[in-house]
């Protein structure tokens, strides 16, 4: 179900973030309505275009954005989930709508799918640690952070919140580039991954590789992962599978001897269910 649901999403022209944050849902309610969902997303897109048309009015400067802002934050109140930032229901779009509270890149899902509805130029931004939205306003960008309540960063506050999400890294202008659909469905599910990975919940984790492998066929990284769960999970020729595609993929890796050690290992196991 979500897998159909994904390739049809990313498939349409142009790729539509909505269904593919909603076929992500459907990982959790293979049943969900996402009639209902994308409903909710017209109507928060019907009040913003009201909204703005008063601040408009009333010459207020940028007044779509303010708009958005003043709806989705002051009036319904959607907002990041610091008290239980690792639950897995943040990531979910349709469980979003209906707490009000997110991940940085699901709140920025509903930035972004609100704004399209209301006919607002606005773009996400895959910022280290921390996902965002932007304008391109004339010769300058405004970024947005729907965690915290869209507020409004400028270039020294984005280098001041890369100093908390990650104080390793140097602050570039490129990483306020927008990015296309497929990165951002590829980072809801990394978090999602991240998530059930921790809490050893192998069966969820694998269908989550599962999706990220649909994104990338031959990432060694989640081709290992997924041969990991397969094999805690009994499926020894499956795992066999990703761990021969990892050694064609990367002849010279440097954990190649422990590739090769997993493999006859799994070939013995699997010989063992003949």
């Amino acid at each position: 179900m979500a897998r159909e649901r994904l390739v049809s999403a990313l498939a349409a022209e142009p790729p539509r973030l909505d269904l593919a944050a909603l076929a992500i849902a459907t990982l959790d309610k293979p049943l969900l309505d996402a009639p209902g969902c994308l409903h909710m997303l017209d109507v928060l897109a019907c009040r913003v275009q009201v909204e703005a048309e008063r601040l408009s009015e009333k010459g207020e400067v940028l007044a779509p954005l303010r708009a958005l802002r003043h709806v989705l934050a002051d009036i319904e109140g959607f907002r990041g989930n610091e008290d239980d930032y690792h639950s897995p229901e943040n990531s979910f779009l349709d469980q979003v709508l209906e707490r009000k509270l997110g991940l940085p890149i699901t709140l920025s899902v509903v930035y972004l799918e609100v704004a399209r509805r209301a006919g607002i130029s606005l773009y996400g931004v895959p910022f280290p640690g921390h996902f965002l939205v932007a304008h391109d306003a004339g010769d300058h960008k405004l970024v947005m952070d729907p965690f915290h309540q869209g507020d409004i960063l400028t270039e020294h506050g984005c280098e001041e919140l890369l100093k908390r999400v990650a104080p390793q890294l140097k602050f570039d202008r490129n990483m306020l580039a927008p990015a296309p659909v497929e990165l951002i469905t590829y980072r809801m599910l990394s978090n999602l991954r991240r998530v059930y990975l921790g809490r050893e919940d192998c069966e969820r984790g694998l269908a989550v590789v599962d999706l990220l492998l649909l994104l990338a066929p031959d990432h060694p990284g989640e081709l290992r992962t997924r041969a990991a769960l397969l094999s805690n999970l009994g499926a020894y020729r499956a795992a066999l599978k990703d761990v021969e595609r990892c050694l064609e993929l990367s002849p010279d890796a440097p954990d190649r001897d422990r590739l090769e050690m997993t493999a006859r290992e799994l070939r013995e196991r699997a010989a063992l269910l003949n």
